[in-house]
């Protein structure tokens, strides 16, 4: 007798390990590893071979990499090392059998068929723009499309939306990930969307010709355009959900709700959706457990999702050298994409902090699919108005030109905004070890940031170990923000 098929968020664990098993040998043994620039160069150095990092065991062995160790010169062109570069001849090596099959019934056919079915999985055709301290292309094949379209339709189903749903979405027209996901998502919902732009006056105009039911927002933003749409009249009595679009800090989330309160549309659901810098699928949280405690629901056989220490890129493990309060971030989100072709993420920092990876069935909704709780997007990679202009610093590069010096024995990192004018500061505090000159310290920590961070720091501070900053505001275990985290 046949059993039935468990649904994707209803899979037991053993279920899930045999899927993720065979979805990691597929993207590294047969795709990534042969086929990607930079991804085969990575293993060589590291002395390890596609089959050894194509386990789960093996995955999760491999040092996390960003954008920073894709372009260390900050040129962008160097993110097109990450996309598989395949062709027909290698095609037959990492297709699933039944696209394989397909494609060749389609050859005995036509030629140009075949070409047509191998061109959906190897040929990138859409892109959108990624990064944090840079920005740089993502590709996606024809594939990939019909992937993000497939996680779409199970955003709606976390979200609570079916396809009698109307979305609004008032966001920036700019070729971002989740502006795509977001409408991909729509598509493979089959939910009738409209995309005006993130103008009061468009927005308003969509609003009046469209019965809204969901309304998609900028988080920085949303407050003050539902106050703007609230004024110029426009219907939001229908709207039953407000997407926060990039994971929402508790500030926003209250904004928000002030705002909906003010404009009589009280009863909306307001839920939050994120795609993580580099990915391309929007993770969601459940309407059961509206609220952002029960975190964003992932997909399990489409991605794997890992917490590291923000400051060295290892697997998270142990506790803080100074335990930060409960939702201050404590560690980055890395992230695996599986069966997506183009541009190939393996161990991905984000730049996204979380308190906690949850494994567990979710209390609200009952899905058993990884959640991400307490995300602050970007906070590793924040926005700064220093003296010398406005600029994104990652925190990242700043601490690993500090970890590990025989020179220093601790060491803090202080960015925010300063009490006498208020711009933005970086300020690094060292404690020299024995024996070590200060003025010597301060000039090779100074000239070592440069290097790493491609900025000279507000100020480096020679002080003993006892004089360290200390406080709230931890982004890391040694880097705090003053003001303005993320």
């Amino acid at each position: 007798m046949l059993r039935p098929m468990s649904s994707w968020d209803r899979r037991t664990p053993k279920q899930l390990a045999a899927r993720r098993v065979a979805a990691v040998r597929a993207q590294v043994v047969d795709a990534v590893g042969p086929f990607s620039p930079y991804w085969r160069e990575r293993l060589l150095s590291l002395g390890r071979t596609p089959a050894q990092a194509g386990t789960l065991a093996g995955l999760a062995a491999l040092p996390a990499a960003g954008e920073r160790d894709v372009c260390p010169d900050g040129n962008p062109a160097g993110a097109g090392s990450l996309v598989l570069q395949a062709g027909e001849r290698d095609f037959a090596l990492h297709a699933e059998g039944p696209t394989l099959r397909r494609a060749l019934r389609a050859r005995l056919v036509s030629k140009g068929s075949y070409r047509a079915v191998v061109e959906a999985d190897t040929r990138p055709t859409s892109y959108v723009w990624a990064g944090l301290g840079l920005r740089f292309p993502v590709a996606s094949t024809r594939s990939d499309l019909d992937v993000v379209a497939r996680a779409g339709a199970r955003l709606w189903q976390v979200l609570g939306l079916t396809r009698a749903d109307v979305l609004v979405a008032a966001l920036p027209l700019s070729p971002t990930a989740a502006l795509q996901a977001l409408q991909y998502a729509a598509l493979g919902a089959g939910s009738p969307a409209l995309f005006p732009g993130a103008e009061p006056d468009q927005v308003a105009a969509a609003l009046a010709l469209v019965p809204a039911t969901v309304l998609a927002l900028d988080p920085p933003n949303a407050a003050v355009l539902l106050d703007d749409l609230d004024e110029a009249g426009a219907p939001l009595s229908a709207v039953a959900t407000v997407l926060l679009v990039g994971a929402p800090t508790e500030d926003e989330r209250a904004d928000v709700a002030e705002a909906l309160a003010r404009s009589g549309a009280r009863a909306a659901v307001v839920l939050a959706v994120h795609a993580p810098d580099g990915h391309r699928l929007l993770w969601g949280e459940c309407r059961q457990g509206a609220g952002g405690e029960q975190g964003l629901h992932t997909y399990p056989d489409l991605e794997l999702v890992a917490l590291v220490d923000p400051e060295t890129g290892e697997p998270a493990t142990g506790k803080p050298v100074s335990r930060p309060a409960v939702g201050s971030g404590l560690y980055e989100v890395v992230l695996t994409q599986l069966g997506l072709r183009g541009s190939a993420l393996l161990r991905w920092r984000t730049g996204d902090l979380a308190d906690r990876l949850e494994e567990a069935r979710c209390p609200a909704c009952s899905r058993t699919v990884p959640r991400v709780v307490g995300t602050r997007r970007g906070a590793l990679v924040p926005a700064l108005a220093l003296r010398t202009g406005h600029r994104r610093v990652d925190l990242r590069s700043v601490s690993g030109a500090l970890v590990g010096r025989a020179d220093v024995a601790d060491w803090r990192v202080l960015v925010g905004p300063s009490a006498r004018d208020g711009a933005d500061e970086l300020l690094v505090h060292v404690a020299p070890t024995a024996g070590a000159d200060a003025g010597d310290v301060a000039v090779a920590v100074t000239r070592d940031l440069r290097v790493a961070a491609g900025l000279l720091p507000t100020q480096v501070l020679v002080v003993g170990t006892e004089e360290l900053p200390a406080g709230a505001g931890w982004l890391s275990r040694r880097v705090l923000s003053r003001g303005r985290p993320g």
